[in-house]
């Protein structure tokens, strides 16, 4: 396993047979024999390692605490099987172990964490370890067939790019029990593979782990296992108001599983929506199939059909699935997507207008591009708004040398190479490694992050556009066509509808991915008639106006936009049998917006 850093820096960690362990960063600080720090408190050790431990440690080890009313909850679901021996996989300062020793009489608790600082942790909080076997190695790659009566998890988040093994881990894991599993992976989902596996008949596990599996696309693999295999009996998947983990921006959820010792061809599980706070017998009681007393808690149980039919799951776990909207069709029907620019080192590539002169950068080799969501005010990105950025001097021109760099050009490029850059994740790929991908400025930007809901932004200025930006490419080139588009990707109307298809995060931080995006239903603009469109075009301008000025301007804006929204499904649903309507693009003068140009996706989404 691994934490961040450049290949260059790993370290191996000799954990024991088995191991093979790859750490990335400062040696030093991760090896074996490392101790906890002076100060800790054993009468309130998830605290006292948060305030001893520092905060870079447990960031390279994926530690996210799991607070006391979880772990009682999660605990009592376990101890319905009366377990003998219980595995804690990633014990951290061990709230498990002492939850086990304290609600289950007689059990034996096999430890794991490859954490030294955290196991030393969780031995010192116990007054008796006689029942505790601890085990300092990676869970992954030890005993792989040992087997437990029940399992008590929060395992470390750790994305795919913070951890490293000498083998496939992903191929390992994935043949272990017969799925594939992507190498875009997070660490858990591994973890909750396994623990699955080596539970035996008739065993039960709880695990917490961020909700951000339910959505993302490396949960499919997790979900199938889970569902197939009939061992999700219990899902409790908190919304973004009611955030579990400190310290860490995301949504949690709770996987109470069961691996019954007989099929069971009805399988359903029971879902618990958490909106907000609640306690822990409330929560027990849902568990046991009690009706909710709250408005905090939204109930229901879902068919593993259901449930595999379905992509996304963030939308159907909190809310009652709504029937196909008539006259709407995936934007996949009437646009392209992919990511924008990824540089790998913003602040050298992207560069003020100022900074680019002063390095005697060609203009051939820089193009306009925008980097930030604050340097984009609204859903119209103008060229005077892209004038502005150069005059305050912000960052607007992105390094692409396309030719023979010269001599002032080659300075800058040495300088990049004396700051290491070539090691770098995404340039250490590129040949050569300063090479810049290559992007069609998009006519229509997407926001990758929004909390009031996502924002689409007309590209007029028709410049380029870093990562913060989903690109977004009509398959119709007109101006109006795109200006519409971008209107009802703004509506109240297909923002509610896009909701089953994000991502949320703590704090309500919702996120799409660029396939994300190709499944949100808009109305099927190709059968709109051309005066609904300058309609639709003509709302988005006034939209843009409205939210430079005041809030409840855009709100007027917005209840109008959403009936230009219903008129266009409706056009659709009545012209549905004719052939949509061609619209030729009109005569491009020289000074014309590039984004008007029919555009194409050079290669796969990413």
């Amino acid at each position: 396993m691994a934490t961040p850093g450049k290949k260059s820096d790993r370290a191996i960690l000799n954990g024991g047979p088995g191991h093979g362990l790859l750490f990335v960063g400062d040696e030093s600080a991760l090896h074996c024999g490392e101790a906890l720090p002076s100060g800790f408190d054993p009468l309130r050790p998830e605290e006292s390692y948060r305030e001893i431990v520092d905060a870079e440690h447990r960031r390279q080890f994926g530690q996210f605490f799991t607070p006391q009313p979880i772990a009682e909850l999660m605990c009592s679901w376990i101890a319905g099987c009366q377990p003998k021996h219980v595995l804690d996989p990633a014990c951290g300062p061990g709230i498990f172990i002492r939850e086990a020793m304290r609600r289950i009489d007689g059990c034996f608790v096999t430890a794991i964490d490859v954490d030294t600082v955290a196991l030393e942790a969780a031995r010192a909080a116990l007054r008796s370890s006689e029942q505790v076997q601890f085990v300092h190695g990676d869970f992954l790659c030890w005993q792989p067939d040992a087997r437990f009566d029940a399992a008590l998890a929060n395992p470390p988040y750790l994305k795919h790019h913070n951890f490293h093994y000498e083998h496939d881990i992903f191929a390992e894991i994935g043949r272990r029990n017969g799925v594939t599993v992507s190498r875009l992976t997070n660490i858990y989902v591994l973890f909750i593979m396994e623990i699955c596996r080596r539970l035996r008949a008739g065993g039960r596990a709880a695990v917490i782990v961020p909700g951000e599996w339910v959505n993302a696309n490396y949960g499919s693999a997790l979900k199938s296992y889970l569902l197939r295999n009939q061992l999700l009996s219990v899902l409790i998947y908190f919304s973004h108001s009611a955030l579990v983990f400190d310290e860490a921006l995301t949504t949690a959820s709770v996987l109470l599983i069961e691996k019954a010792a007989g099929g069971d061809e009805n399988n359903d599980v029971l879902i618990s929506y958490i909106r907000d706070a609640v306690g822990v017998q409330e929560l027990e009681a849902l568990v046991r199939g009690a009706m909710p007393h709250s408005s905090a808690v939204l109930v229901q149980r879902l068919s593993a059909a259901q449930l595999l039919g379905v992509k996304k799951w963030d939308y159907i776990l909190s809310h009652v699935e709504e029937e196909a909207s008539i006259g709407f069709v995936a934007l996949s029907e009437l646009a392209e997507t992919r990511r924008g620019i990824a540089t790998g080192a913003n602040d050298y590539f992207h560069l003020s207008r100022r900074c680019a002169d002063e390095l005697r950068i060609r203009d051939q080799h820089l193009l306009e591009c925008v980097g930030r969501a604050v340097d984009v005010p609204s859903v119209v990105f103008s060229r005077d708004d892209f004038e502005q950025l150069v005059y305050k001097g912000a960052r607007t021109h992105l390094l692409s040398l396309t030719s023979e760099p010269d001599e002032a050009e080659s300075a800058y490029i040495k300088e990049g190479e004396e700051r290491g850059l070539p090691n770098r994740y995404l340039l250490a790929g590129r040949t050569p490694w300063y090479a810049m991908e290559k992007r069609e400025p998009a006519p229509i930007w997407a926001a990758v992050f929004g909390r009031k809901g996502l924002r689409f932004i007309h590209n007029d200025a028709g410049v380029h556009n870093l990562t913060t930006f989903h690109c977004i490419y009509p398959r119709v080139a007109a101006v109006p066509f795109a200006m519409a588009l971008t209107a009802v990707l703004n509506s109240r109307r297909v923002q509610d509808l896009s909701k089953k298809h994000r991502r949320v995060y703590g704090g309500g931080l919702a996120k799409f991915e660029p396939r994300d995006l190709l499944d949100i239903l808009v109305p099927d603009l190709r059968r709109a008639k051309k005066d609904l469109l300058s309609r639709l075009a003509g709302s988005l301008q006034q939209l843009d106006a409205a939210l430079r000025e005041s809030d409840e301007r855009a709100e007027a804006v917005l209840e109008r936009l959403d009936g230009l929204v219903q008129e266009a499904a409706d056009q659709a649903a009545d012209s549905a049998t004719n052939t949509a309507p061609v619209l030729a693009p009109p005569h491009r003068p020289s000074t014309f917006p590039l984004w008007e140009l029919q555009t194409r996706r050079d290669g796969q989404d990413e």
